[in-house]
């Protein structure tokens, strides 16, 4: 019973958006990100769409930054600046068994954030699903005044998220 709850976990991980979230600029201090995303049934569901929670957080010093985000699974990840508006952001994803409290599994993402304009960001990543090979996924963002919108196409297919933004100076 366990094996079949987490590998319809791992199944369902990799059906579930995997939200971006973030400005291309790292932050300078700290930000708590609350947020969610809505996408399309990943299963026969009577639910045409689902919805999945968002939290994150990061802190940095505007050069570099350092984040723990959580939208099924936990997401570690680090994002460094190359030049104005343009950063590389990647991260580890920790696939949990909350029955055993041990760590079961784990994927991979590197990507791109470049600023587009004053308020909007394109993200192009490539995701290591521990099931298959690479897998693209190409975001378009609004990031301004505390809030964040954006569509995606990711490995689970198209979405769309929300999120507000608190930050704090260093």
């Amino acid at each position: 019973m366990r094996w079949a709850l987490l590998a319809g976990l791992v199944l369902f991980s990799a059906c579930v958006p995997m939200a971006v979230l973030q400005p291309p600029e790292p932050v300078r201090g700290e930000r708590f990100t609350l947020g969610g995303s809505l996408f399309p049934a990943p299963m026969s569901s009577p639910y045409p769409v689902w919805g999945l929670p968002y939290l994150g957080y990061a802190v940095g010093d505007g050069q570099k930054e350092f984040s723990l985000s959580f939208q099924a699974p936990l997401r570690l990840g680090a994002k460094v600046q190359l030049a104005e508006g343009l950063s590389l952001d990647g991260g580890v994803s920790l696939f949990v068994d909350l029955n055993q409290g041990a760590v079961t599994g784990f994927s991979a993402d590197a990507g791109l954030l470049l600023r587009m304009g004053r308020d909007f960001y394109f993200s192009p990543r490539l995701h290591r699903l521990p099931w298959g090979p690479l897998a693209p996924q190409l975001t378009l963002g609004y990031w301004g005044e505390g809030m964040a919108v954006e569509g995606g196409y990711g490995p689970g297919g198209p979405y769309l998220a929300l999120g507000l933004s608190f930050q704090s100076a260093p």
